[in-house]
């Protein structure tokens, strides 16, 4: 019983005169008294177990379809929304790039998860000349405003960081916008070489607030933010960065990605990414912008720095030759699970929630589901006692983002205590056989639980269609 639920007991039993006040003073004396021990104990046993190289998530931000902030992507998160929408015609016209089968130069899916008001931007707030905002992608202006607000979060302006070793690193990818001004009869300006070219992007970042650090783009197709995240860790752990920012964005400038992904067969037909469904038929393209900060997880204690988790261990491989340049390997993915739970000393015993790359794919979700599978039996024989799930489903495929939208979710969960649902989930893929395996689909809103004092711990995959795969293990921090 803890000592908010014994001061309602004893009051009670004040009130009904089966206790005197005096008798009351000393029992609730005595019941905070015990719960600050056991927090002391529970603090030092956190702090005994710190690792060289744990890494502290310290600050957040994000925007996402139907969502501006993350705490609006929680409240659709906890409430299971679906925020995928049709492409409104001032995005581009749909009348002239779809057709329901897909013909050349067509798009079967007219379904994307899109952010609002991707034109505005105070370019003079940074310090840039309006003219040469003009010139700027969305992607740069987007990401420059949640680095901002990822430092906000953490409670760092980024004035107290000018020429600190603070690195800067941003899953990014092209997205065609430069047709968008070729088509408006711009002529070919200097603004437009650093206004498009996603080198750039981080590079801005690095500009705007005077930071010294590491600084790159990152492109592995779909994993190319959770690999930023990974690199970031990386370069803690080395002593590169003293701190560092990591993210990733994706914004829809154009139908490219709708037409090209159409023709290979990858989007789902009627807008729904269903994860781990037997119906499932591919993924939906969506956009996010989102941004973290990350300092070494002793540095963040000493400095009393909220921590929203712990990264306890990454990894990145590659998937090598497999049936095709796009298609997956099991293997692969397999070797790199049990490369990070042997690399940083992980039981997969104690993580009960995946954030799977998940993106709907018949075949894909299974393969997924068999590697980690395969990689957890090597230290557990438990079956469905961890549950999976994937932001996809409520906000689509957001690409260069995806990864870290992911984090995101979990860390959010960590936060809250609350496991969300993953939707369009109704009968499980013939090819899943999910009550022989460690996991279940997670499909409604839940607590989540532990078993006695485990923290809460979750993994998460990101796997590029290039074949390069990132996975990684988060855990709760208790900052009270």
């Amino acid at each position: 019983m803890d000592a908010r639920h014994n001061k309602k007991v004893i009051l009670e039993k004040i009130r009904m005169g089966q206790i005197t006040p005096e008798e009351g003073y000393q029992l609730l004396y005595s019941s905070f008294e015990a719960a600050a021990v056991e927090n002391a104990k529970g603090k030092k046993r956190q702090l005994s177990e710190i690792r060289s190289t744990d890494i502290a998530v310290i600050g957040i931000s994000g925007r996402f379809a139907g969502a501006e902030n993350i705490v609006q992507l929680w409240d659709n998160l906890a409430a299971g929304t679906d925020s995928i929408t049709e492409i409104p015609n001032y995005r581009w016209n749909m009348e002239k790039y779809y057709h329901p089968s897909s013909a050349p130069n067509k798009s079967y899916s007219k379904w994307a998860g899109l952010l609002s008001d991707i034109e505005h931007f105070d370019p003079l707030f940074f310090k840039i000349a309006p003219k040469e905002a003009e010139w700027m992608d969305p992607q740069h202006k987007l990401f420059l405003e949640e680095s901002w607000r990822a430092l906000e979060d953490a409670g760092y302006p980024p004035s107290t960081l000018s020429s600190k070793r603070f690195g800067v690193f941003v899953g990014v990818l092209p997205n065609g916008y430069e047709l968008n001004l070729k088509a408006s009869g711009k002529e070919l300006d200097s603004n437009m070489l650093t206004g498009m070219g996603c080198a750039y992007l981080p590079g801005r970042v690095s500009y705007c607030f005077n930071l010294t650090g590491p600084c790159m783009a990152i492109d592995t197709a779909c994993s190319s933010s959770l690999v930023a995240v990974h690199q970031a860790c990386q370069s803690l752990r080395s002593g590169e960065s003293e701190m560092a920012l990591a993210g990733g964005v994706n914004i829809l400038a154009s139908p490219e990605i709708h037409i090209m992904t159409s023709q290979g067969g990858m989007l789902a037909k009627d807008g729904k990414c269903k994860t781990f469904d037997d119906s499932a038929d591919g993924f939906v393209p969506g956009e996010a912008v989102c941004a973290v900060v990350l300092k070494p997880m002793e540095k963040a204690v000493h400095d009393g720095d909220y921590i929203y988790g712990v990264i306890k261990g990454s990894g990145i491989n590659q998937d090598g030759k497999t049936n095709g340049l796009t298609a997956p390997s099991r293997q692969a993915q397999c070797n790199l699970e049990t490369y990070v739970y042997d690399m940083y000393g992980i039981d997969p015993a104690v993580i009960t929630y995946v954030e799977a790359h998940g993106t709907g794919t018949k075949l894909g979700d299974p393969i997924e589901v068999s590697a980690l599978t395969e990689a957890f039996r090597k230290y557990t024989v438990k079956r469905q006692y961890c549950a999976i799930g994937s932001v996809k489903t409520n906000i689509g495929h957001t690409l260069a983002a995806a990864g870290i939208a992911g984090l995101i979710k979990v860390l959010l969960c960590m936060k809250y205590k609350t496991l969300v649902p993953s939707l369009h989930f109704n009968r499980e893929n013939e090819h899943l056989n999910l009550k022989e395996s460690p996991f279940f689909v997670n499909t409604e809103k839940r607590q989540w639980n532990t078993a006695g004092e485990e923290r809460r711990t979750a993994a998460l995959s990101s796997f590029g269609l290039s074949g390069t795969n990132c996975h990684m293990v988060i855990q709760e921090w208790c900052n009270e």
